[in-house]
């Protein structure tokens, strides 16, 4: 059987390839995306039905679930006919017809919608998980039979939303659901970049998001119901600006925490004496925990704010006196290497070496030119299956790693930066669609393996922040700006803290912010490698805290 993720393979088969172990060599950490193409003969069974595609709208519009609107005639449309028949005593065939679509517009005329249909055991039960699913709550895998897993998640719905507890299924609870899904914000409405920063923020505030990465998962959307449940908010799990807003202004707040976990233990625990669940007394303040603590606090006319305050503290009997964490004195950039290249030299003070390309000093800076592959039909194809073959299997075309290599212009910095840097750069370009560059600190003896700033002009958010480890590329936060290749110098800070935190900088604009802790240990050098066009790296100056 084809199976599409083995596609690479069959297309190498096919396209005569042959394989081979990836040759180590230097490569940008992103590839573009590739899109398989929808053949011909990927054609519709059914022609859809103007008829039939109304008489869905009308059905579903009255509570009777006839699947999705798209005019074509399937088992779920056909048993909602059914049950429409039979409630207003009609033949019951189970046929889509003209006469059928009349009869549906002259009782929404006549009267109210007519009353939902007898709840079946299966019927409403996979709406109803989907439902569920949008708006955040666990539900497991995908299945037309009520478990206990869904009956659950019924029951936290209804909790949530003042409903009375049932945890049973209905053609109401439906009804009910599909309101807070239509008057949710799409998740799409919140760019990547914003939604970086509230994954950020909240693992910050100790919610589970395993990976800042910009991409809506359910871990992100769980921990998002969990925090909004917490403020007393509507649990939508979905991602705004204003939550943004909200989650940065309870950070800038004073969070007075107890200073030991021994202190944070006991405090859960006289919460749990108290009868508020605050959860194991393990010293970690998780949702539950804050939960909990809010709920003292409303109860005793404190501000519910999450935190153990020293006046939550004091009712809880618990010692407040070294709350207050001790100041902690914050190092001082220390200079690492500067060269704005005016003594014409990239050879010594300090001392470039090259691994490929040419690289020059002139129009101020260290200059490179790399001419593109051409950019025609043969070389897509190539290029996308070769992506793909090293995405998915580890393999590479042959003469692939090679002819990367010939592509790139690669020169770098041996010298130790610590986790706590800030890089300081001003780089120009020339307008070229294909213009593409990357640089950053790297780890280990490949250059393109560390944090690595990636400008691609050819994309709509041009400029990504990845991190590439033995494992892959990953990018963690991207920006629509600024356009690198048109002139310049553009100067660009980019600083990252001992808590993980990055900000890339123009002038008084952040135009990335996100935190991520994938890496360890310290950087052994800088690197610039040009993957296209012409560009000048005008000044570079790296400090770090050490």
């Amino acid at each position: 059987m084809f199976v599409l993720r083995n596609a690479p393979l069959y297309a190498a088969l096919l396209f005569g390839f042959s394989l081979s172990p990836v040759v180590s060599g230097l490569a940008l950490a992103q590839s573009e995306p590739w899109q398989y193409p929808t053949g011909a003969g990927m054609l519709l069974a059914q022609a859809a039905s103007g008829t039939v595609l109304e008489i869905q709208r009308e059905l579903n519009q009255r509570g009777y679930s006839a699947g999705p609107a798209d005019g074509l005639m399937g088992g779920r449309t056909r048993e909602a006919i059914q049950a429409y028949q039979r409630e207003q005593d009609l033949l019951v065939d189970g046929q889509a017809s003209a006469a059928l679509l009349s009869h549906l517009r002259s009782t929404a005329r006549s009267r109210a919608p007519a009353a939902p249909p007898p709840v079946s055991a299966t019927q409403p039960v996979g709406e109803i998980q989907e439902a569920l699913r949008s708006l955040g709550y666990p539900v497991g895998r995908s299945s037309e039979r009520l478990t206990d897993e869904i009956r659950a998640a019924i029951r936290s719905y209804e909790s949530d939303h003042g409903l009375l507890m049932s945890g049973e299924p209905s053609a109401e609870l439906l009804r009910h659901m599909r309101g807070r899904v239509a008057a949710a914000p799409s998740a799409s409405e919140v760019d990547a970049n914003t939604l970086a920063r509230i994954q950020a923020e909240l693992r910050l505030r100790g919610y589970s998001v395993p990976l800042v990465s910009g991409r809506m998962d359910t871990q992100t959307r769980q921990a998002i119901r969990e925090y909004q449940q917490g403020q007393g908010a509507p649990a939508t799990g979905e991602p705004s600006l204003k939550l943004l807003e909200e989650l940065r202004s309870a950070s800038a707040e004073p969070a007075p925490t107890v200073a030991s976990r021994e202190q944070r233990a006991a405090a859960q625990r006289a919460l749990n004496a108290r009868g508020y669940d605050a959860g194991p007394p393990d010293g970690v303040l998780g949702p539950r925990s804050r939960v909990a603590i809010q709920k003292f606090q409303t109860s005793n006319n404190l501000s519910p704010t999450g935190e153990l305050s020293s006046a939550t503290l004091e009712l809880l009997g618990i010692d407040a006196a070294v709350t207050a964490p001790p100041p902690v004195a914050v190092k001082s950039y220390r200079l690492r290497v500067r060269d704005d290249f005016t003594d014409g030299d990239y050879a010594r003070n300090p001392t470039w070496r090259i691994t490929a390309g040419r690289f020059e000093v002139r129009d101020g800076g260290l200059n490179s030119a790399v001419s593109p592959p051409p950019d025609n039909g043969e070389n897509k194809a190539r290029q996308a299956l070769g992506d793909l073959l090293k995405e998915q299997f580890g393999l590479a075309l042959p003469g692939q790693a090679v002819q990367a290599a010939q592509a790139n212009a690669a020169a770098y910095l041996p010298l130790s930066i610590g986790q706590e840097f800030r890089i300081s750069m001003a780089l120009s370009g020339f307008t070229d669609a294909l213009s593409q560059i990357d640089l950053g600190p790297y780890q280990g003896d490949n250059l393109n393996h560390g944090y690595r700033l990636n400008y691609r002009a050819n994309q709509p958010r041009s400029l990504q922040l990845v991190v590439v480890n033995e494992k892959g590329s990953t990018a963690i936060a991207s920006a629509a700006g600024p356009r690198l290749d048109s002139g310049g110098p553009h100067q660009l800070v980019w600083q990252r803290d001992s808590a993980g935190r990055m900000t890339v900088s123009q002038g008084d604009e952040v135009l990335i912010d996100v935190v991520d802790q994938n890496l360890a240990g310290n950087f052994d050098g800088f690197s610039l490698i040009n993957a296209g066009g012409d560009w000048t790296l005008h000044e570079v100056i790296v400090e770090d805290r050490r």
